[in-house]
């Protein structure tokens, strides 16, 4: 209780940021029970004293590298030339440019940055709805963290122990399920009102050269997966060392189109580096002090305690699973990812596989929860983000956002009835 009433007052009341509040609760646990609080130090050294953790600064960096490089342009063109010329095209568009770049910068908000200034005005142009559009950018931007590479798996693979390309490899399930549900409120809310497009007298070879000429102009940004997919499964290195390729590659990209293309990229290699490293920085506070939190929990029997308190008021694995749910979703709507993860997994995990749930089911469980967190009220940050971009008010976004909030159900409750379906794809390609 002192844990999480310091945690919830320092962090929301003072306005400080989580991983200080972590810091500071854990040691108030500590000294509260009379263990010695000079290991805090130690503690912090050891979690971010690892190897695979070095993969989280490269793909940031990588990510940053292609978000201010312009490549946005490249695959909204390329997608356009493939999707071709269907009723709701444009947001067709713009689900799939979302979970591309996603690809690349596996971050939400860069992505609704991103594509969202690009794709905004044109579905303006087609006449959607603000509110729809806001919504549907809110919906889409957060495809990147369950569609590797993605910085939230390689966080819970290092709290669980799993292996980072198998935590990767299980959320593009639920991406599907996603992706899928959107185009078809898509089409039932926009395509269906559309005109039908006028025929165009172009052969099959013309519009296969014209897929080709996007495909070669595109080809720098569907590099940077090749690389990172082909050498982790294909045996060449591991997770971490494709993250190091990535980044090489992305400042090879970014230095010849800023050599070439001066006005086009509006920010040096230098200001990238300071954001990556600001946000890299953020993450390593948040691994640093969530070991310190989770020693905190083991040495003063919190993981003890809220163990025997789940396994002997609930005996069902469903009700257990339902749980589960409930809990991540309501922490989705206002906390952030990466600090749920570094918190709840030391905590909950142990619980869960006495339930027989692995931890690879349960990863999928929180990342899916978190990621319908993101889009749903009050706290939604997607919303908040999405409507300003659209420039649509919180209320138009809210009610557009319902339908799109009813395909993260229907994800969650597959991703959490049917674990086959997850290790499907786990079994797949690793």
């Amino acid at each position: 209780m002192l844990f999480i009433i310091s945690f919830m007052v320092v962090a929301m009341l003072f306005k400080m940021p989580v991983s200080y509040a972590l810091g500071l609760s854990s040691l108030l646990v500590l000294a509260f029970s009379g263990k010695s609080v000079v290991t805090v130090a130690q503690y912090s050294f050891s979690g971010i004293d690892s190897f695979a953790l070095l993969a989280i600064p490269f793909y940031i960096f990588a990510g940053c590298l292609m978000e201010y490089s312009g490549i946005s342009r490249m695959l909204i063109n390329w997608i356009k030339s493939l999707v071709g010329r269907v009723r709701g095209a444009t947001g067709i568009i713009t689900t799939c440019a979302c979970m591309a770049f996603g690809v690349l910068t596996g971050s939400a908000m860069a992505t609704i940055s991103a594509i969202g200034k690009i794709m905004a005005p044109e579905m303006e142009k087609d006449n959607y709805p603000r509110g729809y559009i806001s919504a549907l950018l809110a919906a889409t931007c957060f495809l990147g963290i369950l569609i590797p590479p993605s910085v939230p798996g390689i966080m819970f693979a290092l709290v669980s122990g799993a292996k980072i390309s198998e935590v990767w490899m299980a959320t593009i399930g639920p991406a599907f399920i996603f992706a899928v549900g959107y185009f078809v409120i898509n089409y039932f809310r926009v395509g269906r009102l559309e005109k039908k497009p006028e025929k165009i007298s172009a052969s099959l070879g013309q519009h296969a050269s014209e897929i080709g000429r996007n495909t070669l102009k595109a080809f720098p940004a569907l590099l940077m997966p090749i690389i990172i997919y082909g050498c982790i499964y294909g045996g060449i290195c591991t997770v971490t060392e494709a993250g190091a390729l990535s980044a090489v590659y992305g400042i090879l990209y970014f230095v010849i189109v800023k050599a070439t293309k001066k006005f086009d990229v509006k920010i040096s290699l230098w200001q990238c580096c300071a954001v990556a490293g600001a946000s890299t920085a953020t993450i390593g506070l948040l691994n640093a002090f969530s070991t310190v939190a989770g020693k905190a929990m083991t040495l003063t029997g919190i993981s003890n305690f809220l163990s025997n308190a789940i396994t002997s008021n609930i005996s069902s694995k469903v009700l257990f699973l339902i749980m589960l749910n409930v809990l991540f979703l309501f922490m989705g709507t206002f906390m952030d990812i990466n600090a749920t993860v570094l918190i709840m997994t030391p905590l909950l995990l142990p619980v869960a596989q006495t339930y027989g749930i692995t931890a690879i089911h349960f990863g999928t469980i929180m990342l899916v929860n978190m990621c319908v967190g993101f889009l749903t009220p009050p706290f939604a940050v997607g919303i908040f983000v999405s409507s300003k971009i659209a420039n649509a008010s919180f209320g138009e976004t809210v009610k557009e956002a319902i339908p799109f909030m009813f395909v993260g159900l229907i994800a969650i409750i597959v991703t959490t009835a049917f674990p086959g379906y997850v290790n499907f794809f786990v079994n797949l390609f690793t």
